[in-house]
């Protein structure tokens, strides 16, 4: 009986991992619009397939932050969500930059030459939350706030490859979380989600 059941436990535990690889899909690069794509991309508009080998280098252009809404002048957090809307591409990029190997650079001037890889972006929401819900509710109550949606060009011929919308959530932090940090840390984390997007094709 107990050598029946130890082939029993043998045959689960060589079964299960290639079951589990079965049910672990590939994310998808042919076009078509996808919610909750791959590494936890909320949104994914795949416009044409690409292949990010090809290219040498990326270039962001800075983010159009004109609608984003900003706390009441009088708030605690005013100062801290101007200061991080201000520095929003700067943050992103730090992001991207140490998760892929290709040079990532922030330039006004859209890069044109062959091998150049853009992304374009508009800040939609900086909401620096709330720190007395984080430090006396917890369990994600107050949390900041940032969401992107932006685009991802082929610099030599002009065309949208893709197109993206992530948001990003910070609610931890010491006595409720410094809000500026907060913040920069979404802006960060949301530049390793492009570069996973990237990395996928």
């Amino acid at each position: 009986m107990k050598k029946l059941a130890s082939l029993f436990l043998l045959a689960v535990a060589l079964v299960a991992p290639a079951s589990y690889a079965r049910g672990k899909k590939a994310a998808p690069t042919a076009p078509g619009t996808y919610k909750e794509w791959g590494p936890d991309i909320d949104r994914l508009e795949v416009v044409k397939t690409f292949h990010f080998g090809d290219y040498t280098q990326v270039v962001v252009e800075p983010f159009d932050t004109d609608s984003v809404q900003l706390p009441d002048k009088d708030d605690n957090s005013y100062d801290a969500a101007r200061k991080v809307v201000s520095s929003a591409t700067e943050g992103f990029v730090q992001g991207l930059r140490g998760s892929i190997e290709p040079k990532v650079s922030l330039s006004e001037k859209s890069g044109k030459s062959e091998g150049t890889l853009l992304v374009r972006g508009k800040v939609l929401e900086m909401d620096p939350g709330s720190k007395a819900a984080r430090y006396f509710a917890g369990f994600g109550a107050g949390a900041a706030r940032t969401k992107i949606e932006g685009e991802i060009v082929d610099g030599h011929t002009g065309e949208v490859l893709a197109r993206f919308t992530q948001e990003r959530r910070s609610g931890v932090g010491m006595m409720g979380g410094d809000y500026q940090e907060l913040m920069q840390r979404n802006l960060n984390a949301i530049g390793e989600d492009v570069a996973a997007i990237l990395k996928t094709f």
